[in-house]
């Protein structure tokens, strides 16, 4: 038994030493940290963090520490999965793996090791929070500070999105089906469900108990912990406005009741099953059953639409010949755009079926379903623009194009955007004589994927953070059609000119950080 526990932390203490020792890691702690000060409103400015009947509650170390730990819980549920989907690939391109497959570590220490590997790098994560929201509550908060509050709240509530996340991400990875882009965009969607199935609860009262098994955030508690102390059902948690006139409220804390602590132990359920998942499906680094991107495409689900579609890749790479007589640049961006097209036959495919119906249907159908479902299909399509050519062993080569070594970000950049106004430019056009404001925000918005494609995936150097970001700010901008600042793309036609001015800079910045990046590493290289 002793063994058992030391092979396990061995594979615990390598994996988190490695997340640890590599610059994204402390990215990541940082944004997290720096992310609470812009959800932590000054009352001074009219907005607070949790409004009730249109009173303020006092920022007191409950009312801080709750609200700032569902926000770290929604955070860690959804980009948790992306920060930690990489164990077994790290694995496998290091060859550690056939290592590891060949020692004496059963599939089962293995799959646990990973899963407190996650974990605990999570935890540290969810630490950088709760730390950053005690700092910002010595700055803004209104009574004493109590760490024991903090934690107490943060355990209940961020953990089983922690574990949940953790599980998860180990599950899709382990099973060749959802280990690449397909499985990385249809999490996105089971977090979307899972978060609307426990707030529908909420609305109407009814449902059965076992959906609050699902409620990995901690809605359901929270709001009903808040409509049972303040008896009414109008309140809001997050940045809100409230009435300066009414005195504020206080919110004594949460009650922990048995109730309360069963209904949060009911929802490791699924991360337990996430984990036998796992490790049912857990290759043990069988080169036949390796996720098909190493070896076997054809075990891919994306991998085997792209192949049913080989003749529309034939006919895509018919369009290399326009860029021939072009300018080197030009040339070479052409041509990565045409080969990203012939590497996916369904990108050129759903080209046309948005082109089709971006000129059929009509503007709101346009706003509100066409250009979200193109902002999806674009987050698809880009995630690999960026880290392909170094995945494939081809950068090498492509250096050997004049000039075009020193100019990588630029021409990625550019070839990514090709891309995109293939999806983009009728919608662009058309809406150009209907409101020209939103037709400036889908060519801003444009601008902003592709940039985001090529800005994060050189400086994260993965696909992940790219998909997981731009999901999360799609399901943001639909589900707070009110807030222009979310409306990156002209779904809700709210854009001002100062959101087009701020997401030109924030392009501009992704790119141009990208290619600071990629100078050091070349330098160092």
């Amino acid at each position: 038994m002793t063994e058992l526990f030391r092979r396990i932390a061995a594979i615990i203490r390598t994996d988190i030493l490695f997340r640890f020792r590599r610059t994204a890691a402390v990215v990541t702690l940082l944004l997290v940290a720096a992310a609470v000060y812009f959800i932590v409103p000054d009352v001074s400015t009219g907005r607070t963090l949790i409004q009730i009947d249109g009173r303020r509650v006092l920022y007191n170390s409950a009312a801080v520490a709750l609200s700032t730990a569902m926000f770290c819980a929604l955070f860690l549920s959804l980009i948790g999965y992306y920060l930690v989907s990489n164990s077994f690939r790290r694995d496998i391109v290091s060859r550690m793996g056939f290592i590891i497959a060949a020692a004496p570590i059963s599939n089962t220490e293995y799959v646990v090791g990973k899963f407190f590997g996650n974990m605990l790098y999570l935890l540290a994560v969810m630490l950088a929070c709760m730390l950053s929201a005690m700092v910002m509550f010595l700055i803004r908060g209104e009574g004493s500070l109590q760490p024991l509050v903090f934690l107490g709240i943060y355990s209940t509530l961020v953990i089983p999105s922690i574990l949940f996340s953790s599980a998860t991400a180990l599950a899709f990875e382990a099973l060749p089906v959802l280990s690449g882009r397909v499985g990385d965009v249809l999490y996105f969607f089971v977090w979307a469900a899972m978060l609307g199935l426990p707030a529908s609860l909420v609305e109407t009262a009814s449902g059965p108990e076992w959906l609050r098994a699902l409620d990995i955030i901690g809605f359901i508690p929270t709001i009903e912990l808040l409509q049972k102390q303040f008896h009414t059902t109008t309140m809001s948690i997050g940045a809100s406005s409230f009435n300066a006139v009414r005195p504020p409220i206080l919110f004594p804390g949460v009650d922990w009741s048995w109730s309360l602590i069963g209904q949060r132990a009911s929802t490791l359920v699924l991360p337990a099953i996430g984990l036998i998942g796992a490790r049912t499906w857990f290759h043990r680094f069988n080169p036949t059953r390796i996720k098909s991107s190493f070896h076997h495409a054809k075990r891919n689900l994306l991998s085997r639409i792209n192949v049913a579609l080989k003749p529309v890749a034939r006919f895509s790479q018919r369009f290399e010949f326009i860029g021939r007589k072009r300018t080197s640049l030009a040339n070479a961006v052409w041509a990565d755009a045409v080969a990203t097209l012939a590497l996916s036959p369904a990108t050129t495919i759903a080209i046309v079926v948005f082109a089709i119906l971006s000129l059929f249907i009509d503007a709101s159908a346009l706003l509100g379903g066409v250009i979200p479902a193109i902002v999806v299909a674009l987050v698809i399509a880009l995630a690999d623009i960026a880290t392909r050519d170094q995945s494939a062993s081809m950068l090498n080569l492509l250096f050997t194009a004049p000039k075009l070594k020193a100019q990588y970000v630029i021409w990625k950049f550019m070839s990514a955007l090709v891309v995109t106004l293939c999806f983009t430019l009728i919608p662009i056009v058309r809406l150009v004589f209907d409101n020209p404001s939103v037709a400036l925000s889908l060519l801003v918005g444009s601008c902003f994927v592709a940039g985001g494609a090529i800005g994060l995936g050189v400086l994260a150097r993965s696909q992940k953070l790219f998909i997981a970001l731009y999901l999360m700010l799609l399901y943001i901008a639909l589900n707070a059609p009110n807030v222009s600042s979310f409306d990156f793309a002209g779904f809700s036609a709210r854009a001002t000119t100062g959101v087009h001015a701020g997401y030109t800079l924030l392009t501009i910045l992704l790119v141009l950080g990208a290619h600071i990046r990629y100078s050091v590493l070349v330098r160092r290289s």
